[in-house]
């Protein structure tokens, strides 16, 4: 009973030095470090959202004033069209382009090793 009562000490003392040792990380300072990354990320992320929408808007704006938009239209178009009509790979029959092996020569271990 003694020999349980010591392992068990030991085992909470190993668990109070990690949790000492990763409450940084784990604890209030790492939770907000989390947070304070995230919000970061996230405005990273909306004015990259924004950076794209105003270009959309300058694109539109060129090809309205250049009258490019029917031919725009017409290479949008093309592409898709080209990505649909794209033929689907063809897979090899069974045994097709597969090499054939030569058992004529060979020897299984049972032979060999009479």
């Amino acid at each position: 009973m003694a020999a349980n009562l010591e392992r068990l000490k030991k085992r909470i003392k190993t668990l109070e030095e990690w949790v000492d040792e990763n409450e940084a990380i784990a604890g209030p300072e790492g939770t907000l470090d989390t947070i304070n990354y995230l919000i970061a990320g996230r405005k990273q992320a909306e004015g990259m959202q924004n950076h794209l929408n105003q270009l959309q808007q300058y694109l539109q704006g060129f090809l309205n004033e250049n009258e490019l938009m029917e031919k725009w239209n017409e290479y949008i178009m093309e592409k898709e069209n080209a990505v649909e009509t794209r033929p689907p790979l063809e897979e090899a029959e069974n045994g097709e382009e597969v090499g054939e092996k030569d058992n004529e020569g060979s020897k299984t271990s049972e032979e060999s090793e009479t």
